[in-house]
């Protein structure tokens, strides 16, 4: 027989209520897991498409870089509004309410942030600099600012300026929050490029503030507000002096919007020499012993006031010297030398003089400063030959002459060697400078690099530095708290005993008591600002100063120039010690002049060497004192 069923088991009120709580609670527990999904597909799918957008923005801004200042190229205003769609688009994936939400979970949440903070800045900087800047360059090239018919076009320059003030206002936004992304919890696949952001804005951040600073200058300063006189001189080092050489070749550009002349033209036969009242003397601040260190002679001939190596000084003693002789304004001082010449020469091609000689960059030095003194002994002659220079390649720069990306490559190594001087008339301008290596061969403090510098000046009326080479060598031991600085400098003849009798009348030294094919110069050595000159030897002997006044005080003939009555001097100049002292050499020799400083005002460890640009270059060896 079949068994019967079990009836079933009633289940009481209570646990009927305990079953479909039981049940609500899975539903409602599976309910919250798909929408935690839902949203975390949500979020992740804001996530792909933002990374796609700032992704592809990345290959537009690579693309409109390429583009900026490029002849034919793309309209920069166009590639702007695609790059602005793509940055814009990421930004508003992440600003979101529910991505806001995620950001407070943990481990996913720092990622969250961190994503969002730098798709927002990028937008940002896009949107505030890209965009003006985008505008303000359509269309311009660096084509458009060659010179060609003796002019620049300078109404680019006025167009770019506001939007270099507005991309300079967004990197400088974009870098302070790029600063403040917390990447310590961030994976490395997103650490790694927010961290390329950070590195790319805090390069960008020191060169757009220093475009912001110049560029408010240049439309003005080529004629844009007005027409402007600069005064150029043009540095022989053949003849040493400490910012080149001997400056006696002169001549007035004249800029009047954009457009470029050349007028009078001047040599120091033109000047008063000497000039019994000197136009303009250094004085006050940082000049209290120029009457020792460089006598009136650096103030009362022209072709001296390149002694110094602080070119404001030059540039004031210059203009007050050409305002004496031919009036007008002065707006500016501009100097190079035949060594920055022959750069030049790189980028506009060879040149051809009046008297049918070819110059180029190879060929240039020598020919201007010593083969022009062989084949044409008379000064007025050779006075024709170097304006004919300056003719010839201010006429190849102005006519358009040479690639312009060429000028650019070239104008670094001039301000490297500081071949390439600068002064203003105008305050703004000249602050500028004062800022930039244009502007001076030694920083006012040693707060960013401690500079020594090492300078010479020809003291035997020839042009035989053409043949003088130079070797410097620094050691230093910043471990105390009084640094100290040895420089050695040897100054070397490398003219051949053999030639000695056959050079050009012109080239030789004609003083008494230098022999032939030799030559004697002052050194001058300048120490930190607000260091002390312990001592100085030359070829091992130690100075016995003197001054400027009583030569027969000084009792060591070799080291202190007793015997052609050259005092070996020291004294302050612009804040830094300075010691000043003669050296006689024949040919094929040399002397070392040695200086110790001790000391200095907040003085950086990172140690520089300026030095007179000479017509090779000078290598300088650095030494620092390993610490602890």
């Amino acid at each position: 027989m079949p068994k019967a069923p079990k009836p079933k088991k009633q289940r009481t009120p209570a646990q009927r209520a305990r079953r479909r709580i039981t049940i609500g609670g899975v539903v409602a527990l599976l309910l919250g897991v798909v929408a935690v999904v839902v949203l975390t597909v949500y979020v992740g799918n804001r996530a792909l498409i933002a990374k796609d957008q700032l992704q592809a923005a990345q290959g537009q801004l690579t693309t409109f870089k390429s583009a900026l200042g490029q002849p034919n190229a793309p309209s920069t205003a166009a590639l702007y509004t695609k790059l602005q769609a793509n940055t814009s688009r990421a930004a508003q994936q992440v600003d979101d309410p529910v991505w806001s939400l995620y950001e407070k979970i943990p481990v996913v949440g720092p990622n969250l942030k961190a994503f969002r903070q730098t798709a927002d800045l990028v937008n940002d900087l896009v949107h505030d600099g890209v965009g003006p800047l985008a505008k303000a360059a359509d269309g311009v090239s660096v084509d458009s600012l060659k010179p060609h018919d003796g002019g620049i076009d300078i109404e680019p320059l006025k167009k770019l300026t506001p939007a270099i003030g507005d991309i300079d206002d967004a990197i400088t936004a974009a870098d302070k929050h790029a600063a403040a992304i917390d990447t310590k919890d961030v994976v490395p696949q997103l650490k790694e490029p927010i961290g390329q952001v950070q590195s790319m804005l805090q390069e960008a951040a020191p060169l757009t503030h220093e475009l912001r600073k110049v560029m408010p200058v240049l439309y003005p300063a080529l004629g844009g507000e007005g027409t402007r006189h600069y005064l150029l001189i043009f540095q022989n080092n053949a003849e040493e002096r400490a910012s080149g050489g001997n400056p006696a070749s002169m001549a007035m550009l004249v800029v009047n919007d954009g457009k470029i002349k050349l007028g009078k033209q001047g040599d120091s036969g033109n000047f008063p020499h000497p000039y019994t009242v000197p136009p303009f003397t250094p004085k006050g601040a940082g000049n209290g012993d120029w009457p020792k260190i460089y006598t009136d002679y650096a103030s009362t001939y022209v072709t001296n006031i390149t002694m110094t190596p602080d070119f404001p000084s030059t540039a004031k003693m210059a203009r007050a010297m050409w305002k004496n002789v031919y009036g007008g304004k002065v707006d500016g001082v501009i100097s190079f030398d035949p060594v920055a010449l022959s750069y030049l020469l790189k980028a506009t091609g060879p040149v051809k003089l009046a008297d049918g000689t070819m110059i180029d960059s190879t060929n240039a030095v020598p020919f201007l400063l010593y083969d022009v003194y062989a084949k044409y002994p008379l000064p007025d002659v050779q006075d024709a030959v170097f304006a004919s220079a300056a003719q010839g390649v201010f006429s190849a720069v102005t006519g358009g002459q040479g690639d312009p990306k060429s000028y650019l490559a070239q104008l670094q190594p001039m301000m490297d060697e500081q071949r390439l001087k600068m002064w203003s008339v105008r305050d703004d301008e000249e602050k500028l400078l004062m800022d930039s290596p244009l502007g001076n061969m030694l920083p006012e403090d040693n707060t960013e690099k401690t500079v020594l510098g090492v300078y010479n000046n020809d003291d035997a009326t020839s042009k035989m530095s053409y043949f003088m080479d130079e070797q410097i060598k620094v050691t230093t031991n910043t471990c105390k708290a009084d640094p100290q600085y040895t420089v050695s400098a040897k100054v070397i003849n490398t003219l051949p005993a053999a030639r000695a009798y056959s050079l050009p009348e012109y080239v030789k030294a004609h003083q008494p008591r230098i022999v032939p094919g030799g030559d004697r110069q002052w050194v001058q050595v300048y120490g930190p600002v607000g260091a002390k000159l312990k001592a100085v030897y030359v070829d091992g002997e130690k100075v016995v100063w003197g001054t400027n006044f009583s030569f027969k005080f000084n009792t060591n003939y070799d080291a202190t120039g007793q015997l052609d009555h050259r005092p070996a001097v020291k004294g302050t100049m612009y804040d830094r010690p300075v010691g000043s002292v003669s050296i006689n050499m024949g040919p094929a020799s040399s002397k070392t002049v040695k200086a110790v400083f001790t000391g200095g005002t907040d003085t950086s460890k990172t140690v520089e060497v300026s030095h007179t640009p000479k017509v090779r270059p000078v290598p300088v060896e650095i030494t620092s004192a390993k610490c602890g």
